[in-house]
């Protein structure tokens, strides 16, 4: 008797976890990714395309180049450099960001300050995130499989839970490979439906990467401004 009930509790608990919502099952897959990508993650290097799009006009601004990224001891440096259709800079080093123009020789610097939560978050968003730092700043759903240029991933959906976060994405939504890395990042930045399109390409993981390949290059007579933040 006592075997027969065994045998029906474990019936009822397959069939129970067989009508588990796929959303749950997925979202379990995705964040086990991703935790097993941020414990390897040291550097990557990517090409980039970056469709930033403004609502009210219909208009859509295509930049492409390249993305290198480093984390050690919990600092993380970056460097974007845009070739197409402008050439432009952007540099990160803990709490500065920096962005060289070279048609006009200017470089704009931004010290994150106060706004170093809303930095933290977004850089979140990026390579080497985990999945419980995710779960600890957004609500997360899954919206389902999808195939970026080809390769399977997981399309998850984040809504920022940080107020101050709130006021600058709106929405976030991630294309997660089967490695554990974004293929693609969708930011609303605006409830009247702004978005910016950032989709990767020839990613490399934990390529040797020294401090002098993420660090802005600039002629020394360039201008320097210091814009607010």
């Amino acid at each position: 008797m006592n075997r027969v009930k065994r045998h029906t509790s474990v019936g009822l608990l397959a069939i129970l976890l067989l009508a588990a919502p796929l959303g749950a099952q997925s979202l379990d897959v995705v964040y086990g990714r991703l935790d097993k990508a941020a414990q390897q993650f040291k550097s990557v290097s990517a090409n980039l395309r970056r469709d930033t799009h403004t609502a009210i006009v219909n208009d859509d601004a295509i930049e492409t180049g390249t993305i290198r990224m480093k984390r050690e001891k919990g600092r993380t440096r970056m460097l974007i450099e845009f070739v197409t259709p402008d050439k432009k800079s952007v540099a990160f080093d803990g709490d500065a960001g920096s962005v060289f123009y070279p048609k006009m020789k200017t470089v704009q610097i931004y010290s994150v300050g106060e706004k170093r939560n809303l930095v933290d978050q977004i850089l979140l968003l990026g390579f080497g995130a985990s999945g419980e730092e995710l779960r600890s700043n957004y609500t997360i759903s899954y919206v389902g499989p999808e195939s970026i240029d080809g390769k399977p991933t997981d399309h998850i959906q984040l809504i920022p839970k940080s107020k101050d976060v709130l006021t600058h994405i709106k929405k976030a939504e991630l294309w997660i490979a089967e490695n554990g890395t974004p293929l693609q990042q969708r930011y609303q930045t605006s409830a009247s439906g702004d978005f910016m399109l950032v989709t990767y390409s020839d990613v490399k993981l934990n390529p040797p990467m020294s401090d002098g390949a993420l660090k802005l290059n600039y002629p020394k007579d360039s201008k320097i401004e210091h814009p607010q933040f």
